[in-house]
This record gives C-alpha cells, structure tokens and sequence, in this order.
C-alpha cells in the first residue's frame, strides 16, 4: 500500500514539474530530461482528458477549458491523482 502511494507521490510531483516547465516556457525539445517530463506527464493527464470530455458542458465551457489548456487538465489530474492518494490512505491502522 505505501509503494502504491509512494508512485502516486511520484506522479503528482511529475505533473506540477510539467505545468511549470510550461509556465516558465521551458520547450519540451530542450534536452531528454524536459523531453521525458512533457512525454510522462502527457501520458499521466489522460484519464482526467477523458473524464473532462466525458462531462457534460456548454460551448462556453468548452472554450474555456481551451482556453486554460494545460492547466486545468493538469489541475484536474493532480485532484484525480490526489483522491486515489488519500483513498488508499483510508482504513490504515
């Protein structure tokens, strides 16, 4: 139970890497470490890009979850990533 905690640690320090490498503007092509981040990190905020398109939401919603892009696809991810974190926590004693 701690290992699967530990990684989903791992995965929500991966996200917040990757959101302020784009914030900073840092491009993914720079070297192989900001390379694997992007690459990792995309792969990590799928589920919440499903979920987030499965929602039901107006055309003025859609635009501003375009809008926000990464952001709130990775905010998304990390409160995802999070609710796992603590569900695995529960019941421990």
């Amino acid at each position: 139970m701690n290992l699967l905690r530990t990684v989903l640690v791992l995965v929500i320090f991966v996200i917040l890497v990757h959101m302020g490498l784009v914030y900073s503007g840092i491009e993914a092509d720079l070297n192989g470490l900001t390379r694997s981040i992007y690459s990792l990190a995309e792969l990590l905020e799928i589920p919440a890009r499903v979920v987030i398109d499965a929602l039901p939401a107006s055309t003025e919603q859609r635009q501003n979850i375009q809008a926000s892009g990464i952001y709130f696809v990775g905010f998304a991810a990390i409160v995802g990533y999070f609710i796992l974190f603590l569900l695995l926590g529960v019941g421990r004693r």
